[in-house]
C-alpha cells in the first residue's frame, strides 16, 4: 500500500482542518509515495518507539503527539530531536501525527473517552466557528452518581489508581453532568463550568487553574495524560482496516510519570 492513499483516508475521517492553530499534525517524515507493509501506531514518537519500529521491520509510525511541534532550524545529533528524526530517515521509516485533529473531530478521541465510560451524544465545548468539531465534550446521565462511585469507575476504566483530585473536601458532590478533554485540558474548566458540568476529566492540571477551580466550587479530576490517551491506536486501526497486506502493530512507551 503507498502511504498517500493511507494518509488519504485518514485525512478524510480527522481532517487537518480540525486542528487547532497552534498544533502540527500531518506526514513529519518520509515520501508520500513509499511502499507500505507494516505500521506502528504509537502515541509519542519516543527513542523507544524508533527503536521498537527498527526491530520489527515497521515501514510506517503513526503517533498521536507530533514528533515536530515548531520550526527547527537544525538537524544533527546534538539534539535527541535531531537524533529521533535522522534515526527514522536513516532506517527509512515514515512518521505521520494526528493530534488535535484527531481529537476534535465526532467520533475521534474525545468521543471515545467518553464511551469508554458508557457516555454517548457529548456536547462539544470548544466549538470552532459552529462547525461540528471542537476541543471537549460534556456528557449529561440518565442517573445521578456519588463522586465516590464514579471515582472508582475512572479509575476501572483507565486502569490507574494515580489520580490527582481538585475539590473540596468537605463537599459531597452528586454527578449529573461529565465534561471530558482528553490529553492537557484543565483551561477547559471554566467553559465546562458554564455548560452546567459538575466536573471535568483532564489531565496535565496546572497548579494555579486548580486554585482558580478550587476557590469557585468547580470539581477537577486529573487522570492523566498519557493515560487518557494511550488507546488512541484503537481509532486508527479501525480506519486502516480496509488495507489488505498492511500488518499493524502497537508500541506505547511507559507513561512519563511514575508513582513512588
Amino acid at each position: 500500500m503507498i502511504l498517500n492513499e493511507i494518509i488519504k483516508v485518514l485525512e478524510k475521517r480527522f481532517p487537518v482542518s480540525n486542528k487547532e492553530e497552534w498544533d502540527n499534525v500531518g506526514l513529519m517524515v518520509g515520501r508520500r509515495k513509499k511502499e507500505i507493509k507494516r505500521i506502528q501506531l504509537s502515541l509519542d514518537v519516543t527513542v523507544a518507539s524508533l527503536e521498537n519500529a527498527i526491530k520489527n521491520n515497521v515501514d510506517l509510525i503513526i503517533s498521536h503527539h507530533p514528533l515536530i511541534f515548531s520550526g527547527i532550524k537544525k538537524i544533527n545529533t546534538d539534539t535527541v530531536l535531531g537524533e529521533k528524526i535522522l534515526t527514522a530517515i536513516e532506517n527509512n521509516i515514515a512518521i505521520y501525527s494526528l493530534h488535535t485533529n484527531l481529537d476534535s473531530t465526532q467520533g475521534g478521541l474525545n468521543d471515545y473517552v467518553g464511551e469508554k465510560l458508557n457516555l454517548k451524544n457529548g456536547k462539544i465545548i470548544d466549538e470552532v466557528n459552529n462547525e461540528n468539531f471542537g476541543i471537549g465534550r460534556v456528557y449529561s446521565l440518565d442517573e445521578k452518581i456519588g463522586f465516590d462511585a464514579f471515582i472508582e469507575k475512572i479509575k476501572s476504566v483507565f486502569l490507574t489508581n494515580n489520580l490527582r483530585v481538585v475539590k473540596n473536601q468537605e463537599e459531597k458532590l452528586v454527578i449529573k453532568k461529565i465534561a471530558i478533554v482528553n490529553g492537557s485540558g484543565s483551561s477547559y474548566w471554566r467553559k465546562a463550568k458554564k455548560l452546567g458540568a459538575d466536573l471535568l476529566i483532564t489531565g496535565d492540571v496546572k497548579y494555579h487553574e486548580a486554585l482558580d477551580s478550587l476557590e469557585e466550587g468547580f470539581c477537577i479530576i486529573d487522570v492523566g495524560h498519557y493515560e487518557t490517551e494511550c488507546f488512541y491506536g484503537d481509532l486508527i486501526r479501525k480506519e486502516l482496516e480496509i488495507f489488505d497486506g498492511v500488518e499493524i502493530i502497537d508500541f506505547n512507551d511507559k507513561p512519563v510519570f511514575n508513582k513512588v
